[in-house]
């Protein structure tokens, strides 16, 4: 590569100085006739070396090789997205399946696949499970960190489920330190509301669980007291930050059925 570039060099400053002799003095154009022809071939030769080399460093077989590493780059980093979210998915239905074994009740795993309703302005999310899977309506749904919500409206192959964080969302909740019964509802904003009767008491990072009806089933951790309102007359009211992140949901699981053995321990929050 050196030989051709310094050749090439010289032969250019030899032209140059050729070319201001020819300027400045008619009597040098012999001796430039006559350098033209000795270096003319060679001028040539290294002409088409460097045309070569451009051909390889920028011509189209170049920038073939480089859309399809490009191509390549693109492929490996979408693999490795892929993998990261098969991992993730997979951790989630494990916790999911060890929620759902120390709660002794089956579960119908699924998938969000869209958040939001179409027939209204609740709360909810679309998971791709169904009546055909065995989902009903008013069923408890869960992942691996506690209580989702419960299912709504049921289809033969989806099913849209109101989060624990809508307004119109109530569950009975029993607190694990003192054994308190109240109901926390959704407040709407990514938390929920628990209220307790005259009597009952609450403190900040108290965990709740559910208590268990026709609805839901008992035990699923629901969410832990973030703030205590000053004792009324008739309730004690708290604000509650849901164990489930609303906002990032992707494998859930539905309850088709009551616990299978009684009786149960209530499963620790995370």
């Amino acid at each position: 590569m050196r030989g051709p570039r310094l050749l090439l060099l010289l032969l250019l400053l030899t032209a140059f100085t050729l070319t201001v002799l020819d300027v400045r003095a008619q009597p040098f154009g012999a001796l430039r006739d006559g350098a033209d022809a000795v270096l003319g071939p060679a001028q040539r030769a290294v002409g088409s070396g460097a045309r070569g080399l451009g051909g390889v460093f920028g011509g189209g077989a170049d920038q073939d090789e480089l859309k399809r590493l490009r191509d390549e780059n693109a492929r490996l980093r979408g693999d490795l997205v892929r993998g990261a979210g098969d991992r993730r998915r997979a951790d989630e239905l494990d916790r999911l399946l060890a929620l759902a074994d120390a709660g002794t009740y089956p579960v119908v795993p699924a998938q969000v696949t869209a958040l939001g309703s179409a027939f209204g302005f609740e709360l909810t999310v679309t998971i791709d499970a169904g009546s055909r899977d065995g989902v009903q309506p008013g069923q408890t749904v869960v992942n691996g960190d506690g209580l989702v919500g419960r299912t709504t409206r049921v289809g033969p192959f989806t099913s849209t489920v109101l989060l624990v964080t809508d307004p119109g969302f109530t569950v009975g909740a029993r607190l694990t330190r003192e054994g308190t019964v109240g109901l926390a509802t959704g407040d709407g904003d990514g938390g929920m509301t628990y209220e307790l009767v005259e009597g009952g008491r609450v403190a900040v990072d108290d965990a709740l669980l559910t208590t268990g009806s026709q609805t839901f089933v008992p035990g699923v951790p629901v969410g832990r007291v973030t703030r205590v309102d000053p004792a009324g007359a008739l309730v004690t009211t708290a604000d509650v930050q849901p164990f489930v992140r609303v906002a990032a949901l992707d494998v859930v699981g539905v309850v088709t059925s009551p616990p299978r053995s009684t009786p149960r321990v209530p499963i620790p929050p995370r």
